[in-house]
């Protein structure tokens, strides 16, 4: 168990230091708006805390004599039934949540930033192989026109055979144009070249293990927190509060001699609202509905973590089958030869043969590199 937990330390950390990758533009917002949750942070804890308020009054009345007040006051909260503890207690796990959702925001970005690079490597597979089919449909036209000339074969046939090259070669140039796209697209996330990024190396990680490490439930249990911490300030803004007022001020007038004044006391404040029991109701709401999406949220990350093990083990599958046609390809290949030296085959069928044991060897190379696309997004997700 301790290895798999490492592992997936370990895949934090390596995804963690590859935001590098990204342009420089979205590092820089990255940056900015850590910063900004930052700072909402520190609005957020010291929200509670009273402002200093300075006033200054010059004025004249009726009779033109002059007075002026100059005063400053502060008007503090000092109890509001568990209101204070709760609002900076609120900020800080508004924060982890901002930080975590700004996390797995930048995780898609670099998820799909590998998930283009897979494809653009997964289209040069197909390209290599629809060249190779191309061989092959070329030297099956060749022996249908043979075949047709010594009346052995319908014209159909060689249509259908020449239909099939046009074909290919119309997918050439759609997967050339797909292969375009993917790159065009990669430009949107890195301003590296597609062939300088490497792939980080990955492993499958058990379920328990990415349960307990996927970021999405991370992030809904904080919502549940904060949401819950929403609701107990919520309900603390309707209950009374005592709060400390203090004033310190100079007056002075054409009638009186300037002097200083001061005065400080408790204040005790009850709320009277129509709107309060619906008001609260709403946020207590808001809470009960984070704690079940928490559920549907575990069910949706455990159905995906069973679906990329169908997908990877269904890749394996294909590779299984692959190497058994290669086997076959390879004895098939022998054979060939050996009737070639004796002079009953042809060039052509042994090229036809290799050429269709490089497309299956190519599929094997297609296979696994779809294994790493499935594991990319389990990485992903924790």
């Amino acid at each position: 168990m301790k290895q798999f937990i490492l592992l997936a330390f370990l895949s934090i950390s390596l995804f963690a230091n590859n935001s590098e990758l990204l342009t420089q533009t979205k590092q820089e917002i990255i940056e900015l708006k850590k910063e900004q949750i930052k700072q909402k942070e520190k609005t957020n804890k010291y929200d509670w805390v009273g402002d200093i308020n300075l006033n200054g009054t010059v004025s004249i009345n009726q009779d033109d004599i002059k007075s002026e007040d100059y005063s400053i006051s502060l008007s503090q909260d000092i109890f509001k039934f568990g209101g204070i503890y709760s609002q900076v207690k609120y900020a800080k796990e508004l924060k982890k949540l901002e930080e975590l959702n700004l996390n797995i925001t930048t995780k898609e970005d670099i998820k799909l930033l590998y998930t283009y690079v897979i494809d653009i490597r997964l289209d040069e597979i197909s390209i290599k192989q629809n060249i190779l089919n191309i061989k092959n449909s070329q030297i099956d036209i060749e022996h249908k026109k043979s075949e047709y000339k010594a009346g052995e074969l319908g014209i159909s046939d060689l249509n259908d055979a020449i239909i099939t090259k046009n074909n290919l070669r119309t997918t050439q140039k759609s997967l050339l144009l797909s292969k375009q796209q993917n790159i065009n697209s990669l430009k949107m996330y890195t301003e590296k070249q597609y062939s300088a990024i490497k792939m980080p190396n990955m492993k499958l990680i058990e379920k328990d293990t990415f349960l307990e490490n996927a970021i999405a439930l991370k992030s809904a249990t904080l919502s549940v927190n904060v949401n819950n911490l929403s609701y107990d300030i919520k309900k603390s803004s309707y209950l009374p509060s005592l709060s400390f007022d203090t004033k310190l001020g100079y007056a002075n007038s054409d009638n009186t001699i300037g002097e200083d004044y001061y005065s400080y006391g408790l204040k005790v404040f009850v709320p009277l609202s129509f709107i309060s029991s619906s008001d609260i109701q709403q946020s207590k709401l808001d809470y009960l509905i984070s704690k079940k999406e928490y559920a549907k949220k575990l069910n949706t990350i455990e159905l995906n973590y069973d679906e990329i093990i169908l997908q990877i083990q269904s890749n394996k599958e294909k590779i299984e089958l692959a190497f058994e046609d290669i086997q076959l390809y390879d004895e098939l290949l022998g054979v060939n030869e050996e009737e070639y030296k004796a002079g009953y085959k042809t060039i052509d069928d042994i090229n036809s043969l290799k050429n269709s044991m490089q497309i299956r060897k190519l599929d094997i190379k297609s296979y696994k590199i779809n294994i790493q696309k499935e594991l990319l997004k389990l990485y992903f997700m924790i």
